[in-house]
């Protein structure tokens, strides 16, 4: 690595870490205000939505998230009815998680009030800065997808 792309690195990882919270917190400051607590479960439901079943030790290693904290989620998804724990046809000493038909529908109630959080608290944005935002996060997800080196995570990404 060039001492250059060294030193942009630095530079992308500081503004990613100072950037993503605080865009997070104003996009998202009526779902996520101090009196309520953000459910992060919601966010493994949609990744069992759009790419399950799967196993959880996928989702896991996809988010990020360790195997005691997935399985807290995915328990507490399941106790609410969202996903359920299915045998994987493939490997019987497998367990996969399925999206129910519940979950289905807390996902578009949550995708639905999402969505209409981040475009209300972005609307006063002119049209450049909206094509700016859409093209920054297609530009993302593609570089993401470089960088996945796990199979699992690749399989993921190719959900959308």
């Amino acid at each position: 690595m060039e001492p250059a792309d060294r030193k942009r690195l630095e530079e992308v990882a500081d503004g990613f870490l100072d950037l993503f919270p605080a865009f997070f917190r104003r996009v998202m400051r009526e779902e996520v205000h101090p009196t309520k607590r953000f459910d992060p479960s919601r966010f493994v439901l949609r990744a069992v939505q759009r790419h399950g079943p799967v196993r959880m030790s996928v989702i896991g290693r996809h988010m990020g998230m360790s195997k005691p904290y997935m399985t807290a989620l995915v328990n507490k998804l399941i106790a609410e009815g969202l996903v359920e724990r299915v045998q994987d046809p493939d490997d019987r000493r497998a367990v996969l998680v399925r999206i129910t038909e519940a979950g289905r529908l807390d996902m578009r109630e949550f995708t639905k009030r999402m969505r209409e959080t981040f475009i209300r608290n972005l609307s006063a944005l002119d049209s450049e800065d909206i094509a700016i935002l859409n093209e920054i996060e297609k530009k993302f997800r593609a570089v993401v997808a470089k960088l996945d080196t796990d199979k699992d995570d690749d399989c993921l990404q190719k959900g959308k």
